[in-house]
């Protein structure tokens, strides 16, 4: 007898989980995606991806600059 596409995808995932092997995925079948990493300004709490330093540099700009400098709001991000 012919094993269904429904029994053969659920016999695939027990094998991969025992595996270790397979990838989380949401409901509708898309793979989930790990979070990236942030980093919380110092002055206003306000949290960005901290792999764009550019991005970290203009927000920091918002800031007074004598104050809060882009040191003092990123202190891990900008030794």
């Amino acid at each position: 007898m012919p094993i269904s596409k429904k029994d053969r995808r659920n016999k695939e995932h027990k094998k991969a989980d025992a595996a270790g092997t397979r990838a989380p995925v949401k409901r509708n079948g898309l793979p989930v995606k790990p979070p990236k990493p942030t980093s919380i300004c110092q002055n206003c709490r306000k949290e960005i991806v901290n792999t764009n330093k550019l991005q970290l540099e203009v927000h920091a700009e918002t800031h007074d600059q004598k104050l809060w400098p882009k040191e003092k709001c990123w202190p891990n991000d900008f030794p």
